[in-house]
């Protein structure tokens, strides 16, 4: 799958190449050996993530962000990205021209009645009929020629500009995104209790020890009570359970509790080692790893319930296969007791809303969708983004019959290009009611 992706986008950035090749010949006709030279070196060195995906597949790519320094990794999949939204952008606007083309072309010609008392027509060929208006060719302005042509560069600069503002937004400290839980009115030890979400960090993907020591300050700085990661936390190998760990033992939640809910990239990275190994070693940093099972937290003389279900459709530890997502729900809620206290469930995909949205669950925290990456907004639930397929659940706060599920937007990425959509943190705070 990988590998065809990356056909398939080589395949598109050599025809986007080629039609900026044609572009820049007529805009600067002097300099044509230069940009004969100019425009298949930078493709290669722009386009190389999907080359070497073309030709290697997942571990052609890998192989490269191993070997290459950071910044220059991070500018080649941003013009990746520069690429495409360029080729995107000016897909637009030629189909709205080719319409204005149709259009006008349907508009029957401009005919001026005759005059009563004109000449006699002229016999055929001798000239236009009486009352029909032809318009004179106009002269071709060299000037105008060149400002139009320039400025059909002005949608490629946008998707540059915009794709390298969105490689530093990446880096940006997370936002905070605030949410209220509201509970009980009796149970006060509750009252102002928080939780920080963390979620989709992949350490080895564009994610080094010095950006991980910032996001551990900015879990840090906002004393929450409680702290968890909703899955995702490795990316692909076991080698990255280090730093997984550094920053698991660095997080200071002030009740003195973190909770772990699996995704899909801890079992991809399971695939170098196992899941036990996983497991073992973010337990061992201090993580409570959950797997389809709740665990009851008290704070003072009250308790809420702190659940999480595996990831779907994944190996489990000494298991064939895990159980279905109905299932996992069912065994972490038998875990929980209908005693009034709030019910906090962690699932990494948000898919799962669809089946926990009618069981008694006050709030789910999920991740795996990193808000999309490149974010258009939001119309409604429906939230706008090329980077993923239509449908809910891609980011922010949802609510169906009074159970809510918030998606969090991740701290990592699959591409380090984030516009209009910075890395988060979540704050849950939980009010009375």
């Amino acid at each position: 799958m990988f590998q065809l992706g990356g056909i398939v986008v080589t395949l598109v950035n050599g025809l986007l190449g080629l039609i900026f090749w044609r572009r820049l010949r007529a805009t600067f006709p002097r300099h044509g050996a230069w940009i004969d030279l100019a425009c298949p070196a930078g493709l290669l060195l722009l386009g190389h993530p999907a080359l070497l995906m073309a030709v290697a597949s997942w571990p052609g790519l890998r192989a490269a962000q191993r070997h290459l320094p950071d910044p220059l990794s991070m500018i080649a999949m941003g013009a990746q990205v520069s690429l495409l939204l360029s080729g995107l952008l000016l897909g637009v606007a030629a189909t709205a021209r080719a319409l204005v083309r149709a259009l006008r072309r349907r508009r029957p010609p401009m005919v001026v009645r005759p005059p009563t008392d004109g000449p006699p027509a002229t016999h055929a060929g001798a000239g236009p009929a009486p009352g029909i208006v032809e318009a004179e060719p106009e002269a071709v302005d060299a000037s105008r020629r060149r400002l139009v042509v320039g400025a059909t560069w002005a949608l490629p600069a946008a998707a540059v500009a915009a794709s390298m503002g969105g490689v530093l937004a990446s880096r940006q400290r997370p936002v905070v995104v605030r949410l209220a839980l509201p509970v009980r009115r009796g149970l006060t030890s509750l009252h102002g209790v928080t939780i920080a979400q963390l979620s989709d960090i992949h350490v080895g993907s564009f994610m080094d020890a010095e950006r991980l020591d910032e996001l551990r300050d900015a879990m840090n700085a906002l004393r929450a009570d409680i702290h968890v990661i909703t899955g995702d936390l490795l990316d692909h190998h076991v080698s990255q359970l280090d730093l997984s760990a550094r920053l698991v033992r660095g997080l200071r939640p002030a009740r003195g509790q973190l909770f772990f809910c699996m995704g899909n990239h801890e079992y991809i990275a399971a695939r170098s080692a196992d899941v036990g190994t996983i497991v073992k070693g973010l337990e061992e940093a201090g993580a409570q790893v959950l797997v389809d099972e709740a665990r009851e937290v008290r704070l003072g003389g009250d308790r809420l319930w702190m659940g999480a279900i595996d990831y779907p459709s994944r190996a489990r530890p000494g298991e064939p296969a895990r159980r279905p997502t109905a299932d996992g729900l069912a065994r972490a809620l038998a875990q929980m007791r209908d005693d009034g206290a709030p019910r906090v469930l962690l699932s990494h995909h948000p898919g799962t809303f669809r089946a926990a949205r009618e069981l008694p669950i006050d709030l789910m925290l999920s991740g795996h969708t990193h808000g999309g990456q490149i974010s258009l907004g939001r119309i409604g639930d429906v939230a706008l983004t090329p980077m993923l397929a239509a449908g809910l659940y891609h980011n922010g706060l949802y609510e169906h019959r009074g159970r809510r599920l918030h998606v969090n937007a991740g701290a990592g990425g699959w591409l380090p290009v984030r516009i209009n959509c910075p890395p988060e943190i979540t704050l849950v705070e939980l009010v009375p009611a």
